[in-house]
């Protein structure tokens, strides 16, 4: 078997290894089964691809992004390693191909979308494979207690032994102490060895602005972009929110790209958005949160969140696409109550468009989910270090030094100042600059998310009884 080491250099063209990939890798060609928990950019992929090189067999590779697919097996054949791919992007012809080279002893790196494993032309084909090594991507979809649970990964542990029980391989950069055995678990590994990175990213600027109106997010958005160079990505809870911002910024920002992306455009509308924000230096993709995932472009030197996500993993790990390359990068998010309303939207209608989950199961996901919502809105309205509260919430107890969050930049500052609308810059559209000032109201670090809830409910209803009486 070739060293480690001389496929770092000669396949890949690296010299060093990342901190914790060497170990990783080695106990893989070991024969241990591994869970890993690694931030994005910390290099999970060359984890599974290095043993796969060396182990010269089929390697299986599950993962849901079909993105990084074509990207990855891209990459790898531009390295001279084997590589194929099978998902619902292809043709006919294209998947016949990649089948053809299965029957006759492939070695190589296999990735295949979960929805495959169900599909009577890989069932087929099934009993001929005998994989080296089995890879899963994203293994936190495995899990209910998941911030993005997906029924088809149930079926990764009946596959395993059909494969045979090879070597079994699962990555993820979000992963709960909860999330992390129930891995371990649901697929069935054995003396599983658990390898936890560390979810601290000290490069990253964490910070929150809570803005009352869209007009005051439009405003500050604006004022935020024209400050960062570099590209960046804007994620936008809905598809309605992401046309909106677009149009936004294409009035505003007439010399740079911007690349509008969600699940309602069609496949070459998609790959197009994908490739502008790839290729101009400056561009910013305004996107739901399909986008992103396996999209290779490590100086992204800022991410906004526009509207408030579903919970801390969904934020950590896009956020976490911010500045891959190692150099400072910029988290914003903002919210306000409309957010906090749109995602229990979502949680009330979890499982409308999925008939395999039952009813106890659609039970469990909401519960689920509005804790995780209830979480993520204490991270933005309480006064206290946003890295920390990361860590904190991922299971990790490392301490945090030199932070630059907005909270630990601004430290010991007044509860009144704290409150105060965000600023508006004079370029802002007037119709977003308040005239009176606002009275100030009890401050979000001063209540619990349930009860920050609450008091916003009651400050709108108060507001709309008001416009009634006004109009009245």
């Amino acid at each position: 078997m070739q060293s480690i080491d001389s496929i770092l250099s000669s396949q890949f063209g690296l010299q060093a290894f990342r901190p914790h990939q060497r170990e990783i890798i080695e106990s893989v060609l070991a024969a241990h089964d591994c869970v890993c928990i690694m931030p994005t950019g910390a290099g999970k992929s060359l984890c599974f691809q290095v043993p796969a090189v060396a182990l010269n067999g089929l390697t299986v590779v599950i993962s849901p992004l079909i993105s990084l697919m074509a990207d990855q097996v891209r990459q790898l054949r531009a390295l001279k390693i084997p590589a194929h791919f099978l998902n619902s992007s292809q043709s006919w012809d294209d998947q016949r191909h990649v089948f053809d080279d299965l029957r006759r002893g492939f070695r190589g790196l296999l990735y295949l979308a979960p929805e495959r494993l169900a599909a009577e032309s890989f069932q087929r084909i099934l009993p001929q494979l005998k994989p080296k090594l089995l890879v899963i991507d994203e293994a936190h979809c495995v899990s209910h207690w998941g911030h993005d649970f997906r029924p088809e990964y149930k079926r990764i542990a009946d596959l395993r032994e059909q494969l045979g029980s090879p070597v079994t391989m699962a990555l993820t950069a979000t992963a709960t102490p909860d999330v992390r055995q129930d891995i371990v678990r649901m697929l069935k590994l054995r003396s599983a060895k658990m390898f936890v990175t560390g979810f601290d990213r000290p490069n990253l600027t964490y910070a929150v602005q809570r803005c009352e109106t869209e007009l005051e997010k439009d405003a500050a958005l604006l004022r935020f972009v024209k400050t960062q160079p570099g590209s960046g990505i804007i994620y936008c809870s809905t598809r309605k929110a992401v046309e909106a911002v677009t149009q936004t910024l294409t009035n505003s920002l007439q010399k740079r790209v911007i690349a509008a992306y969600h699940a309602g455009f069609d496949q070459k509308s998609r790959e197009r958005s994908q490739r502008q924000f790839i290729s101009e230096p400056n561009a910013i993709a305004v996107a739901t949160n399909a986008f992103g995932m396996g999209i290779n472009k490590p100086e992204t030197r800022f991410v906004v969140h526009y509207n408030l996500p579903g919970s801390l993993e969904a934020y950590y790990q896009e956020a976490g696409r911010a500045g891959r390359d190692g150099d400072p990068a910029q988290c914003l998010l903002f919210f306000n109550q409309r957010d906090v309303r749109t995602q229990e939207w979502f949680i009330r209608n979890i499982g409308d468009n999925n008939p395999q989950l039952k009813p106890d199961d659609i039970a469990r996901l909401q519960e689920q989910g509005q804790r995780k919502l209830d979480k993520m809105h204490a991270f933005a309205a309480q006064w206290k270090c946003r890295r920390k509260q990361v860590l904190e919430y991922f299971g990790e107890s490392a301490a945090v030094t030199d932070c630059r969050c907005d909270v630990c930049a601004r430290g010991s500052v007044p509860i009144a100042q704290r409150a105060q609308p965000v600023p508006v810059s004079s370029s802002a559209p007037q119709s977003a600059v308040r005239s009176k000032p606002r009275k100030q109201g009890p401050s979000l670090e001063q209540l619990d998310a349930p009860a920050q809830t609450r008091f916003d409910r009651l400050k709108q209803a108060r507001a709309e009884l008001a416009k009634r009486i006004e109009q009245s």
